[in-house]
């Protein structure tokens, strides 16, 4: 029962393919009785040689041997048919709302779990559950019919040689609990290294160019043999728990045979039973060698489904981000919006020092504020609170005056967009990954978004234009188009609220001078290491590890002496003479 309640979700499912499961099960069923059909006809036609009948007298018997199979076989098709239909629409299911589950989860999941791991329980693990609930379910309806029905024509035929036949039973029960537990402990063991396995592998394929750079494949080689190692061990134990399963069954259903001959052949020879009725009870127990041989297979296949639903439920058990209820039909305003941030401070998992504390500051609608600081002074950070892709702890950050917390995702993350440090493009062409947010924007409306990112010249070099394929994470672009493409993508979300991460560092200052002239009439939040682009700006915010030493119009600060004119001075240092002159400054 404990092992049933781990399928609770997935079998709960069966409740929208109610009438193809009946008429599977009944077909299950009805298959099984069917197939018992044939040790009578051969009994009789047994009985009929031995009162000295004709061959003749048999052939009635072969066609009705032969109707049997044939009933038998449709009955088994239309079982597989529509049982082991019903699992995979289940699979499907169980997929989708994995994966939409997933999709809710916060940024923290993700920074502390591992891809791979994610991948193998979407995959591998969900394909062990459809073989539980599906195949599983089948051999069980149709093996358990085999059993009850075998069993109680051979007790009709003699009890006691029933009794002596079956006596091995206990022995096959015994042995399918011992090995089951333990199948359940190795399948879950096999499964966590092949996620240990995909995980490392997902990262050496994404970062296939660093490993060549700095000639790391021999060592990854090493590496990823260990980890594969590992998995082959863990399968090893597995397989040979399961080696041991399968032939200790066929000995005891051997046993059980041998015993069946010496007693049986004493009792047709004591004339207890006819040599037809024998030959009928030696067949049901032909018939009972796969339901006996079925019971480890199920066990196994339940066992491993159990492991990997476990495993599954984890991640159906991670909390999923506040506020993902729909905001309904209202449209959204197209308005800049006012941001206001209060005393916001955020510290990521396991570290040791808040990366931000105690931000405040406000943002009118319209207004564009540029953030600087140095490295690690909570710029990227700061961003990436306000659309809730990591969650504020302490203070709260307002979007026209409502808590983003307390507003709908479906509603705070179309009035946001984000265009990252890091540009993420997917294979696809530049027409798709500029419409990622807005699938339904016209080519003009693309086009339009593109050439405000400064692409223009770009397409025109491009004999395909906006489908020009851009290749995985965008290989076949520069970074600088690649920022170019994310900056459009997020142009055409139409925002109110824009907020651009030191996304034009790999473009020259003039580009982006040019490309933050041309950006539309919406509040700006724009981080940079570029003063001159902070120059552009209404106001900059100057951020020092986590908190907010001034702000104010740029000129204003410049007059004033203090932190952001001591970091205009550096860099127009270092723009006259270079890093080493900028760097003693500094020191």
């Amino acid at each position: 029962m404990r092992t049933l309640r781990v399928f609770r979700r997935v079998l709960a499912y069966y409740r929208d393919h109610r009438l193809a499961t009946w008429v599977g099960a009944l077909s299950a069923v009805a298959g099984a009785l069917i197939s018992l059909a044939a040790p009578g006809i051969v009994r009789r036609a047994i009985d009929a040689l031995l009162a000295g009948e004709g061959p003749a007298a048999a052939l009635p018997f072969a066609g009705l041997i032969l109707g049997a199979a044939l009933l038998s076989g449709v009955l088994m098709f239309t079982q597989r048919r529509l049982l082991v239909g019903v699992s995979r629409h289940l699979e499907h299911r169980l997929r989708v709302e994995l994966y939409a589950h997933i999709l809710t989860l916060p940024s923290s999941f993700f920074l502390r779990e591992r891809i791979g791991d994610v991948m193998t329980r979407m995959a591998s693990d969900v394909g062990a559950v459809r073989l539980a609930v599906g195949p599983a379910l089948m051999y069980t309806l149709s093996t358990g019919t085999l059993m009850v029905a075998a069993t109680a024509l051979m007790i009709r035929i003699d009890g006691f040689l029933t009794a002596v036949a079956l006596a091995v039973v206990p022995a096959v029960a015994l042995v399918t609990r011992t090995f089951g537990s333990r199948i359940h402990t190795r399948w879950g063991e096999a499964q966590e290294q092949l996620s240990t396995y995909t995980a490392r592998l997902q990262e050496h394929l994404t970062g296939l160019r660093v490993l060549r750079a700095f000639s790391c494949e021999r060592h990854e080689q090493q590496v990823m043999a260990a980890h594969n190692r590992a998995y082959v061990a863990a399968n090893a134990r597995l397989i040979s728990l399961q080696a041991a399963f399968h032939p200790l069954l066929q000995a005891l259903i051997g046993l059980s045979f041998v015993i069946v001959l010496g007693v049986g052949g004493n009792a047709v020879r004591a004339g207890a039973i006819t040599l037809g009725q024998f030959v009928e009870f030696n067949l049901y127990l032909v018939r009972l060698i796969w339901p006996m041989i079925a019971v480890g297979y199920v066990v196994n296949l339940v066992q491993r489904g159990a492991a990997s639903m476990a495993r599954i439920e984890a991640l159906f058990a991670e909390e999923s981000l506040p506020g993902r209820e729909q905001s309904g039909d209202t449209a959204l305003p197209s308005s800049p919006a006012a941001l206001t941030l209060r005393r916001v401070a955020f510290t990521y998992p396991g570290g040791r020092e808040a990366a931000l504390r105690g931000i405040s500051f406000a943002v009118a609608p319209g207004e564009r504020v540029a953030l600087v600081g140095g490295v690690g002074s909570g710029k990227s950070t700061l961003l990436h609170l306000i659309p809730r892709l990591l969650e504020p702890e302490p203070g709260s950050i307002l979007l026209d005056g409502r808590d983003v917390r307390d507003l709908p995702l479906a509603e705070l993350r179309p009035s946001v967009a984000l265009v990252p440090q890091t540009t993420f493009l997917f294979s696809a062409t530049l027409r798709e990954n500029i419409a990622l947010a807005r699938p339904e924007a016209s080519d003009e409306e693309i086009l339009a978004a593109a050439c405000a990112a400064g692409l223009a010249a770009d397409l025109a070099a491009m004999p395909e234009g906006l489908d020009t394929v851009v290749g995985e994470r965008g290989v076949t672009l520069s970074g600088g188009q690649r920022q170019r493409v994310a900056i459009a993508r997020a142009l055409l979300a139409r925002p109110r609220v824009l907020l651009l991460d030191d996304c034009l560092s790999a473009v020259d200052a003039t580009t982006e001078q040019l490309i933050l002239q041309s950006l539309p009439a919406t509040t700006v939040l724009f981080a940079t290491h570029r003063l001159a682009a902070a120059e552009l700006c209404d106001r900059v915010v100057v951020l020092d590890r986590g908190q907010v030493l001034e702000q104010g119009p740029p000129r204003e600060l410049a007059r004033q002496g203090g932190r952001y004119a001591h970091l205009l001075a550096l860099q127009r240092l270092q723009e006259l003479f270079g890093d080493a002159p900028a760097q003693r400054a500094a020191s």
